[in-house]
């Protein structure tokens, strides 16, 4: 076992001698095996535990791991977490906080520590228990992949060995583990489908379903990297991607099959969401009917970071944002703010000094009648009741008005970036500056404003 996992490493997860490696130690049998393993091999290695304060037992059990790890000289690592309250505050189950945090605190840490993998303990009984919970729920092809070896920074080399395996290492090696009580719970599904399922797939139908499982979960994995590269492709061509959204074309979109538009929309939604996010079926299919429907102005929350929401010809996708607190400015200067997204660069400049047109290239640059400005300068969200003269205009419109007569996006509409003088629109950032401070032949001295997004 120690010959074929060492040949994963390399071969698979592409690890080298001095690469470190944080493993994720529980105190069960799997990541106690792999943390021993790992040592024996001679990679360098760290042992991180989360406490989840679930069970009485959580404490003793991170003292041992805390002992197993001393034994073999291995830095150990804990965190103790309140799973219950973050599940509370995220409005999500205990099973997939834990799994939340646990996930969160290993990558944190590993950025920290400078670790090249994170190496989990998932066995081919795991596997198999979640692709058995996969097709109960319900799933696609895709979805019945399993987990992967190598997925990022995380790597499960122990994901071809068998538990029965495990444990019988663990004997030979003369090594103590502890049992999870929660593993017993008949209320998990993964559980039930361990305890009751599998051992009666094995007794009735198939003795080698394990390896059944497995070999479908890998034949599958090999037919999602493929059609993964080529769904990248039709994906460069109908989306238009930036750091926060997504938009897709929708007569690009529906000329796909509609194998290929489900596909798209679960890469948005990967995307979007960290790649921790996976849509489920009757939410793409909700998007979709959104989408066909061609209702400007319709959105839908996917989950309570990402909105979906329809414009004229496209199909947007948001991370959701809080709107920003009010900002003072001072001009002129170099302004970032990290709140708004942006850096504006300003000078004043001598009319007659000026060496350009004072006329926008674009909407991220503004010439301003830097007399006509008073502060406080503020940057903000839009309010209820703002009204502005737009360049050009003679009389005044409603912010609202003139961004639904731009198609601008409802969700973009809500987090527009507004700078005021004194209490008065001067720009629209993006769009439009208000006409009174535009720059005249009277005009002495301008403001030349630059704005870039944060990044840029």
């Amino acid at each position: 076992m120690l010959d074929n996992i060492d040949s994963i490493l390399h071969q698979e997860c592409k690890l080298y001698d001095n690469n470190l490696v944080l493993v994720g130690v529980s105190g069960g049998p799997d990541s106690l095996c792999l943390l021993n393993i790992l040592h024996k091999l001679g990679y360098p290695t760290i042992a991180a535990h989360v406490n989840h304060a679930l069970r009485p037992e959580a404490d003793e059990e991170s003292q041992f791991v805390n002992q197993f790890a001393n034994q073999l000289g291995v830095d150990f690592i804990s965190c103790r977490v309140d799973v219950r309250a973050y599940a509370r505050d995220h409005s999500i189950s205990i099973e997939e906080a834990a799994r939340e945090v646990r996930y969160q605190y290993l990558d944190k840490l590993a950025q920290r520590l400078k670790a090249t993998k994170i190496a989990l303990g998932h066995n081919a009984d795991d596997q198999a228990e979640t692709v058995l919970m996969r097709l109960i729920r319900g799933t696609g092809a895709l979805g019945l992949t399993g987990m992967s070896i190598v997925r990022g920074k995380i790597i499960r080399p122990l994901l071809q060995i068998k538990r029965e395996e495990i444990e019988g290492f663990l004997k030979e090696q003369n090594l103590d583990f502890r049992i999870d009580s929660s593993n017993l719970r008949q209320d998990y599904l993964r559980n039930r489908i361990r305890l009751e399922l599998l051992p009666h797939l094995k007794r009735n139908y198939n003795p080698k379903i394990i390896d059944t499982l497995n070999r479908t979960a890998s034949i599958l994995s090999a037919q999602e990297d493929y059609l993964r590269e080529e769904i990248l492709k039709e994906f460069g061509k109908v989306a238009k991607a930036q750091k926060e959204k997504i938009s897709l074309d929708l007569d690009k979109l529906f000329s796909y099959d509609i194998f290929l538009q489900r596909e798209i929309l679960r890469l948005v939604f990967e995307r979007l969401g960290g790649g921790g996010f996976k849509a489920s079926f009757n939410l793409v299919e909700r998007v979709l009917g959104l989408a066909q429907q061609k209702k400007a102005g319709r959105r839908v929350f996917l989950n309570k970071d990402v909105l979906a929401e329809i414009s004229a010809r496209h199909l947007n996708f948001y991370k959701v944002k809080k709107t920003e607190k009010d900002q003072a400015l001072i001009f002129p200067g170099i302004v970032e703010s990290k709140r708004f997204g942006i850096r504006l660069d300003s000078e004043a400049i001598k009319r007659k000094n000026l060496k350009e047109k004072p006329y926008s290239k674009d909407e991220m640059t503004a010439f301003l009648d830097w007399d006509k400005l008073k502060p406080p300068f503020i940057l903000r969200n839009p309010r209820t009741g703002d009204r502005f003269r737009p360049l050009g205009m003679k009389g005044t419109k409603s912010l609202k008005d003139f961004l639904t007569d731009l198609k601008v996006p409802r969700y973009e509409k809500e987090r527009v970036r507004v700078l005021t003088s004194k209490g008065e629109i001067v720009w629209i950032l993006g769009y439009r500056i208000g006409d009174e401070f535009k720059v005249r032949k009277t005009t002495e001295d301008v403001l030349k404003i630059e704005a870039k997004e944060s990044g840029e």
